[in-house]
């Protein structure tokens, strides 16, 4: 049989005196025919749910799946000649993760096309990038990329937004996402080719809102689908582009330890350029793609009828690929747009004299019947819910599915859903309602203050009940939410914080509901088993299991071994999808 031995980057350092190669060995002559592996990893500490309750020592694998998982020498007796044998000399072996809330196919346009800057940039610099974008020789004719904070004209005086961008912009139209990719901010040229009236006449879209100057004109900030009449007359990426930016989140999510994910908002173009990526073998992930509904983004469109997602989900649908899926764009988000739909008013301030509740973009009638009848047709289900007034609504929707379709039905999730009236919280176990816990917002980072201020105190820091909604036995999964208010795809400062309710990278002892706190194993998971079961992929993959595709992870550090505050810094040597190496660190 082949052998390989991984010499880690770090040197062993986890296991040192460990680090020796197996001597080699052969089944036994007359051995009774059997299975025989393709790959086995031997001398490994395998956590086949991620968490310590469940721990093994190799594993075998053959046609892309896992076929045992054992003792080293068990796994030894399956191969012959042909069989690769690692030699994990002790290294920590985990299922790959899961990323249950992501927007990959936007990530990916990010990251190839886009003029990018940091969440915390100031005006300034802000500046000096979008004048660099702009005077580029390959400029394209629109400046598009972000993403500004969302406190930033709060913490900024900037008197007109949309002639700040005027003065840097070279004459091209620009549009820049926030950090909730809620809102927008766009200079004169692209309003007017947007067809905005820049008079205080204009009447904002629904569902939406134009910030005025003191004039009452609009001023450039583009608030939910205010945001969307810009974004709409931006020249589409082709399908090349699209299928490019894929494929480039593809190894993104692999150089993490991403195995899978959910992304949550895909229309057709980009389930098209899904599929040309998968066809095409450069996708390395089992995709849950949630298709949009009512024009997601932009003025409210009439829902089409089930037909028309089947006929998509047919189409576009594969072996990696799960398109039978919606989602449903309830509220905005708590920042200080206040557009998320809240139990009791936001905080009034001089820029929100007057109290809000928020905004709702589906009528509670029409989102009953929306989920009851996807429901019926067995659909996977992520209703947008930011908001506790949001989150209420939802579940009062999934009550009602339940009562028109049967108990318990398959999970339905509410994305965002920090906040949960108290009184609402056991209904999530009571109707198999799952709390979408994304993007990464419970511990202190600046929107969190920005969230902080305007939903006020105390209850605005009765953000993420995790401890309470896993005592009351709901369902619950991590997700990145990314490029919307993360960075990046990483989870495992996210699975840190989640313990430590600390920021797992400033160094600072500042606190986040500390009492939500959760144990490890418990964090683990939501990036296992939980999103496996929720996003129906259970039988496939979040577990190293006899059967399941053969997704794992071989760690630069044991995250059960180490200290708390060093999880953040975990990464993977190499990422395994179906059997085949598809990410490895350079040595």
């Amino acid at each position: 049989m082949k052998r390989t031995t991984l010499w880690w980057v770090l040197g062993c350092f986890l296991v040192l005196a460990g680090c020796k190669e197996v001597p080699p060995s052969s089944p036994s002559v007359g051995m009774a025919e059997g299975p025989r592996a393709d790959t086995v990893v031997i001398n490994a500490k395998v956590y086949t749910d991620g968490s310590s309750a469940n721990v093994s020592e190799a594993l075998a694998i053959q046609g892309g799946r896992f076929l045992a998982v054992g003792t080293t020498e068990a796994m030894l007796a399956l191969t012959d000649d042909a069989t690769e044998t690692i030699d994990a000399s002790g290294a920590a072996v985990f299922p790959g993760l899961i990323d249950a809330h992501a927007h990959p196919s936007m990530g990916g346009q990010k990251v190839l096309y886009m003029c990018n800057f940091a969440f915390n940039t100031t005006p300034d610099e802000l500046a000096a990038t979008i004048e660099r974008c702009a005077q580029a020789p390959d400029a394209p004719e629109w400046i598009v990329g972000g993403q500004w904070n969302s406190n930033f004209f709060v913490d900024h005086d900037i008197a007109s937004p949309r002639e700040f961008l005027d003065a840097v912009s070279g004459g091209h139209p620009v549009f820049l996402d926030d950090d909730s990719a809620h809102h927008g901010w766009a200079n004169t040229l692209a309003m007017e080719l947007a067809g905005i009236e820049l008079s205080a006449d204009t009447v904002d879209p629904i569902g939406g809102v134009y910030v005025r100057d003191e004039a009452g004109v609009p001023n450039g900030v583009l608030l939910e689908s205010a945001a969307g009449v810009v974004s709409a007359v931006i020249p589409p990426y082709t399908l090349s582009q699209v299928t490019a930016g894929i494929e480039a989140v593809s190894g993104i999510a692999n150089s993490y330890g991403v195995t899978a994910f959910g992304d949550a908002r895909v229309p057709e173009m980009a389930m098209r350029a899904y599929k040309a990526a998968d066809d095409a073998g450069k996708f390395t992930v089992h995709a849950v793609l949630y298709q949009q509904s009512y024009g997601h983004g932009g003025e409210p469109e009439p829902l089409e009828p089930v037909t028309a997602y089947e006929e998509r989900a047919a189409l576009y649908g594969s072996e990696n690929l799960k398109t039978k899926a919606i989602k449903f764009f309830l509220d905005g988000v708590p920042t200080a747009s206040r557009s998320a739909l809240m139990v009791a008013p936001y905080t009034t301030d001089a820029q929100h004299p007057e109290a809000t509740l928020g905004m709702q973009m589906i009528a509670t009638e029409e989102l009953e019947r929306a989920v009851t009848r996807f429901d019926a047709a067995g659909y996977l289900i992520k209703i947008h819910t930011a908001g506790d007034g949001a989150v209420r609504v939802a579940l009062d929707a999934i009550e009602n599915a339940r009562i028109a379709n049967g108990s318990p039905g398959q999970p339905i999730s509410l994305a965002h859903a920090g906040y949960i009236d108290p009184l609402d919280l056991p209904r999530f176990s009571a109707f198999n309602a799952v709390a979408d816990f994304s993007p990464y917002l419970w511990y202190p980072r600046p929107i969190i203050d920005s969230v902080v201020q305007a939903v006020g105190l105390p209850r605005g820091e009765r953000y993420w009940p995790t401890r309470d909604l896993l005592d009351s036995g709901a369902l619950v999964n991590g997700g990145s939410d990314w490029p919307a208010a993360a960075a990046d795809m990483n989870p495992w400062p996210a699975i840190e914080s989640l313990v430590s309710r600390r920021h797992p990278t400033s160094g600072t002892e500042a606190e986040f509901w500390p009492e939500q706190s959760v144990s490890l194993n418990e964090a683990i998971v939501l990036w296992t088993t939980q999103p496996a079961l929720i996003l129906g992929i259970e039988n496939v993959t979040g577990s190293i299991a006899v059967g399941k595709s053969a997704d794992f992870l071989i760690l630069n550090q044991d995250i059960h071994e180490i200290s708390l505050d060093a999880i953040s810094e975990t990464t993977p040597l190499e990422t395994w999808f179906r059997g085949q190496k598809v990410f490895a660190v350079e040595k």
